[in-house]
């Protein structure tokens, strides 16, 4: 059986390409055309050492996976670790379907293939069959792998969390939103916003009244009911300019501690939000990043 290397160096660059592609909108990061094309030729150009064979040494399983990771870095450059991994696993993952799919339309059309003696041969992979694989891996990760990587990317985002005031605990989990920006204009302390329902039982009554009834603009009444809950040391406000509003206040208070995976937190402000922050009801705060670095 004849192989004309040109043709097999291009459909792997081909192939790779595709794969490389899927990748990124999977992962959604943006990857310059040229690099992902410079990853695929890498890829395409160690496929032919098989047929050298003073290189053979090179096409073991070890060296194979290391020429993955060569392409994920040359493709799409990963600033941090786990950028790297998601976009390795990934990266796997498209292949298998890929894979899967060109070896399942050789199987059923018998495109390119022939049977000696019972055995199963490909000779090439048809622009056809490629174009065909191509298709159906996009169906399949525009309408599984990418709505479960997005679920599977959110849920990473969740975080179980513990507030403590005096002898009091309360735990919800919240959102670890990177728009949180906010900070104690006083003591610079990085701000947890909370939906009020979360902390209920925290505040003393006399503050509860003041969310209750939407009275967190009247700073009057705001400064008496913290002074007869005795917690004019822990009140707080915050400026911001989101949760539905151009310029706001959001009042808050100083807790004691706040537990965060096994990390113990002392510096904490608790910004109380009199709504819902999830209509689904998924999670009731949102956490700065600088508690969870």
């Amino acid at each position: 059986m004849d192989i004309y290397v040109d043709v097999l160096l291009v459909e792997n660059i081909l192939m790779n390409y595709i794969i490389l592609w899927l990748t990124s909108i999977t992962v959604k990061v943006r990857a310059a055309r040229i690099k992902m094309l410079a990853a695929s030729v890498v890829g395409a150009m160690y496929a032919l050492l098989i047929f050298f064979p003073g290189y053979r040494v090179l096409y073991t399983t070890v060296m194979k996976v290391m020429l993955s990771f060569l392409i994920i870095i040359i493709a799409f450059t990963p600033a941090r670790f786990r950028e790297f991994i998601k976009q390795l696993s990934v990266f796997y993952l498209v292949s298998f379907i890929l894979g899967g799919a060109v070896f399942g339309l050789f199987y059923f059309t018998n495109i390119g293939t022939i049977t000696v003696d019972g055995i199963f041969l490909i000779k090439g992979i048809p622009l056809s069959v490629l174009a065909g694989a191509g298709l159906i891996t996009v169906i399949i990760i525009r309408l599984c792998l990418v709505p479960l990587y997005n679920y599977l990317e959110r849920r990473s985002l969740y975080h179980s969390f513990t507030i403590r005031v005096g002898d009091r605990t309360a735990e919800t989990v919240g959102l670890l939103d990177t728009g949180n920006e906010l900070f104690d204009p006083i003591s610079n302390y990085p701000v947890i916003v909370v939906q009020y329902s979360a902390v209920k039982e925290l505040l003393h009554e006399r503050i509860r009244e003041i969310f209750e009834k939407n009275l967190e603009g009247d700073l009057e009444n705001v400064y008496q009911g913290f002074k007869e809950a005795n917690w004019v040391s822990r009140m707080r406000l915050i400026p911001f300019s989101s949760l539905g509003k151009e310029k706001g206040m959001l009042l808050g208070f100083k807790a004691d501690g706040v537990t965060i995976g096994n990390r113990c937190l002392e510096n904490v402000i608790v910004a109380v939000h009199s709504k819902p922050l999830s209509e689904s009801g998924e999670y009731a705060a949102l956490i700065n990043p600088e508690l969870v670095k």
